[in-house]
């Protein structure tokens, strides 16, 4: 438990040399420098054991204060933490955070870290149109979910609650007034807000911009509007993006309710305020939590994300998360933790086609929703400029070379694509070609650019670099397509930011475990701030088309809404499962306007090639299939205590994570009921390997029957079931069985990656429940 602390300080003597504050070096601020290592104070959560309370002290507010006093702090509390987790979280100096770890009741002290977001049709694309679910959708919801993000714009239509019953009876939250926002400001749709910026104004000292930023739950970003929308915002007739994506927007679940915990500003989200938002939306009631932001790939014990989105489990809460856009690297996946829903991006079958026509005859395929039909760069020809490759924020550009062109920018990384368009409309240039690498090979990302913008894939844009370096006069010409739905292009695909597993952290946890869409997506925006988030950018659009793993969680959310209204007896890892064992891998198409599964499995569009577990989890999520899933993998607290315990965590690391001492009697006699399987091929070995899970019927006939199929591996991997029929004769009823999985004689190993699947087929019935297997090596 003490080695904790020692590490922290340890990153922090590493990370912050005494040239340098923390908050020069990884914040950029102009934060004044300290003259010692022992006098620069650092913000720490302290998380405490309650039951260890000294007799002395009335209260824990009481015995923490005594805990700074003896340290010598003069620092007040940024927050104090009495439910999920109990402690507190103050600015310290190292010497400070070193004599509090060492007392009597304290667990651990965690540094506050900064975090970062992970930045219609999909309704459509979802099912979430047909007879069914609308009539699902007509009654009132007592489902609340909760985001913590950058707020709301409550004045947006997507936040009416127009037709909406009275708020659910379960609600004790508030809206909490502030800069720009008010109690008023709340209503039957967002029935709750508050706003957390003490850890943040600890580590900045103040709020960047407090006024334009806004002190309150009001969303200066634009993100958590967004996001909220996509979710649970009301219908909206005639929405779109400048005529993009036109139509009928509304949210997942656009009867839930919505309540809004800002937790992100300017420069970020701190961990300390976001644990406190937790806090108080479990207080308040929220059934959901949807957070877009990532956690680390730490042990559990060393990540306090995940010991609170644990500890909300407990309590019931279904926590959704966006698996993070550092896709696609292996194992990039961030929110690793099981009790968690990671869920990662995939595309809709909706495009917003352009052409660039060549002045050597070739025209270039891209996508743009910055181009109108009636621009004045499709009635001739303008001179193309290659503007070169671009990975960082330092870019400059000649206005000589630049102005009144059209010019391409190869760029890497995730650099600031944003300010890069707003510079060139600032030098004069007329329009922007953009490439953004293998973070996008296909150019399937459209954005809001304050410049008239065309996206192309890697491909498109070399033979337009080699039109431009082989041409004395390179000119193009380019034109808009407007919005395609349907059959636009195959879909869907993992986008190539999504970040893929596998799980670095615990390798045998699946991750991510189902992707949604995320690409190129409508949502509600903010009137604070233009689309493209740049100063110059004076656009106030009601809605924004935006992508990212970000726009993905919320789908998530939304979708767990709706199944938490139909079934309200159902926990966190029902939901789960059934979001897990009836989703897709394969693309869709229509027939007659109906949405049906193809033979194509699901594609990569980093590769080209089909998309593996590694990058969709389970597959993609199939709402209405969800609702009904026949059977569900159950998993209760204990089983993930006896998890923790599995993964050899220490009793006092065990304690860290679940507040209580644990009991590990259990250890070696059971696995993890989680609805997927994976293992490494060095430890099936010869010898094979054993896995064992558990079936709850939730099927409303309760007498059904079922029998196993395994799918792939076949050739390099024998795979038993046993037993392979399971028989119910009730609701609720548990049946267990094991997987047994041996290597095949006599084959040679081929590649570093086998994917099938375990599939329960309903015998006379309709459902399907489709457990994935994947072996990889560890080498691979």
């Amino acid at each position: 438990m003490r080695t904790l602390l020692s590490v922290f300080l340890f990153l922090f003597y590493f990370t912050y040399p005494s040239s340098q504050t923390s908050r020069e070096l990884i914040f950029n601020t102009n934060s004044t420098k300290s003259s010692s290592n022992s006098t620069r104070f650092m913000t720490f959560i302290a998380l405490v054991d309650p039951l260890c309370k000294p007799s002395p002290f009335f209260s824990h507010h009481h015995w923490y204060s005594s805990l700074l006093t003896s340290s010598s702090s003069t620092t007040s509390f940024i927050h104090i933490y009495n439910t999920l987790i109990h402690g507190f979280s103050a600015s310290l100096t190292p010497y400070q955070a070193k004599h509090i770890n060492s007392s009597h009741g304290v667990l651990s002290l965690f540094p506050d870290s900064i975090f970062h977001l992970h930045t219609t049709r999909s309704p459509s694309f979802l099912g979430l149109n047909n007879l069914k679910l609308k009539l699902l959708n007509s009654s009132g919801s007592n489902v609340i979910i909760g985001f913590m993000d950058t707020g709301i714009w409550p004045e947006h239509p997507s936040f009416a609650d127009d037709g909406l019953e009275p708020i659910p009876a379960h609600w004790r939250g508030k809206c909490e007034t502030g800069f720009g926002f008010n109690q008023s400001n709340c209503n039957k749709k967002l029935i709750g807000a508050r706003f957390f910026s003490g850890g943040y104004r600890a580590l900045f000292g103040h709020l960047d911009h407090p006024t334009s930023e806004y002190r309150s739950p009001r969303d200066h970003d634009g993100h958590g509007t967004h996001v909220s929308s996509i979710a649970a915002g009301a219908p909206v007739t005639g929405s779109s993006f400048y005529g993009f994506a036109g139509g009928l927007a509304q949210g997942m679940a656009p009867n839930a309710r919505i309540a809004v915990y800002k937790v992100c500003w300017v420069s970020g989200c701190l961990l300390s305020d976001i644990c406190a938002a937790f806090e108080k939306a479990i207080l308040d009631g929220v059934n959901i939590i949807s957070i877009s932001l990532g956690s680390s790939r730490l042990p559990f014990y060393l990540d306090l994300l995940s010991i609170v989105s644990l500890r909300a489990f407990s309590g019931g809460i279904f926590v959704a998360s966006s698996a993070g856009n550092e896709g696609p690297t292996w194992a990039s996946i961030t929110n690793t933790p099981p009790w968690i829903t990671t869920v990662g991006a995939g595309t809709i079958d909706r495009d917003f086609p352009a052409k660039l026509l060549l002045g050597n005859g070739i025209s270039i395929t891209g996508i743009s929703i910055t181009l109108t039909r009636e621009s004045k760069l499709t009635r001739g020809f303008h001179r193309l400029y290659f503007g070169g490759e671009i990975s960082s924020s330092k870019f400059s550009f000649s206005r000589q070379l630049v102005k009144g062109n059209i010019v391409l920018c190869l760029t890497t990384g995730h650099m600031p694509r944003m300010l890069l368009g707003a510079s060139l409309l600032s030098l004069g240039a007329v329009a922007m070609v953009i490439c953004h690498g293998s973070i996008d090979p296909n150019g399937i990302i459209s954005e809001p650019h304050v410049i008239p913008t065309i996206t192309v894939g890697i491909l498109e844009a070399k033979l337009i670099e080699d039109y431009i370096l082989s041409s004395d006069s390179p000119v193009a010409n380019i034109s808009s397509q407007g919005t395609v739905e349907k059959h636009a292009k195959p879909a869907p695909i993992v986008a190539a930011f999504s970040s893929r597993g596998p799980n670095s952290a615990v390798p045998g946890i699946l991750k991510p475990d189902v992707i949604a869409p995320s690409v190129n997506i409508l949502g509600a925006w903010t009137d604070a701030i233009g689309p493209s988030s740049v100063a110059l950018d004076n656009r106030r659009p009601q809605f924004n088309i935006m992508s990212g793993t970000s726009m993905a969680c919320p789908h998530v959310s939304g979708v767990a809404a709706i199944i938490k209204s139909v079934h309200p007896d159902w926990g966190p890892s029902e939901i789960k499962s059934a979001l897990m064992t009836t989703s897709n891998t394969h693309k869709l198409y229509y027939y007659r306007n109906v949405s049906l599964l193809s033979s194509s499995l699901i594609l990569d569009e980093s590769t080209g090639k089909a998309a593996n577990p590694f990058d969709f989890g389970a597959g993609h999520i199939h709402p209405e299939r969800a609702l009904d899933p026949g059977l569900v993998f159950d998993l209760g607290y204990q089983d993930y205590i006896d998890f923790l315990c599995e993964l050899n965590y220490t009793k006092n690391e065990i304690h860290i994570i679940s507040g209580k001492h644990a009991n590990c009697s259990n250890i070696g006699k059971g696995q993890l009921n989680y609805p997927a399987i994976v293992v490494a091929a060095e430890k099936v070995g010869h010898e094979g390997v054993n896995f064992y899970r558990r079936l709850k019927n939730v099927n409303e006939v309760g007498s059904r029957k079922y029998k196993a199929k395994v799918v792939g591996l076949r050739g390099f991997y024998k795979v038993d079931v046993i037993p392979k029929k399971l028989k119910f004769s009730k609701i609720d009823e548990k049946l267990s069985f094991k997987i047994a999985i041996r290597k095949e004689k006599g084959v040679a190993k081929r590649n570093s990656l086998w994917v099938g699947a375990l599939i329960w087929h309903e015998i006379g019935g309709k459902h399907r429940v489709r457990c994935p297997i994947v072996i990889f090596s560890r080498q691979g």
